[in-house]
């Protein structure tokens, strides 16, 4: 099967930035692209590998690993404690929060202002601090979407989805093994 080479173009520029392709996307032009690669996948990765990007499935969704990043282990290991201040922010606010979950950001921003605990943890996750809380949550939102991990399905009212790729994240924390008999 010959696939599309503008559908592997986009494909590339998407999940090289390090972006996922989720399954539950709202905009049709990227549910066609993630229909046609899990449906011609072996095709799709036999494209990227030569090129040193491996395409890997997740649970409903798409994105690219490398052997020998850039990264150095310290800087990943950076990167996903942000991540894991986020699931937990996210966890506060709604157990249970996961795939397919719909809210709005005045959701959040509500319960920020009644329960202290997600309010500081919002503190931690934002520098600027004179920034109200709303614009806090809603800045957030933007850096969930442009990873990949959220979609905003109604601008006018601020509503999200949290996208199938909102797993991965999920998944790299559930790896963390602690030993607690090891201080």
């Amino acid at each position: 099967m010959n696939i599309d080479h503008n559908s592997t173009r986009r494909v590339f520029e998407m999940l090289s930035r390090g972006q996922f392709l989720s399954a539950n996307t709202i905009r049709p032009e990227f549910r066609k692209l993630y229909d046609e690669v899990e449906e011609y996948f072996s095709a799709f990765e036999s494209v990227y590998a030569p090129l040193g990007f491996h395409l890997k499935k997740g649970n409903n969704y798409f994105y690219f690993s490398r052997e020998g990043g850039r990264q150095t282990i310290e800087e990943k290991i950076e990167r996903f404690y942000k991540y894991i201040d986020r699931l937990a922010f996210f966890a506060t606010f709604a157990p249970g929060f996961g795939e397919g979950m719909r809210f709005y950001v005045k959701d959040i921003v509500h319960k920020c202002n009644v329960e202290t605990d997600l309010n500081d943890q919002l503190q931690r996750l934002t520098s600027d601090k004179s920034i109200s809380t709303h614009d806090k949550v809603r800045d957030l939102m933007d850096e969930m979407k442009r990873q990949g991990f959220m979609d905003c399905e109604d601008d006018e009212n601020e509503g999200y989805i949290v996208l199938s790729s909102y797993n991965y994240l999920k998944d790299i924390v559930d790896l963390i093994d602690i030993d607690p008999t090891n201080e």
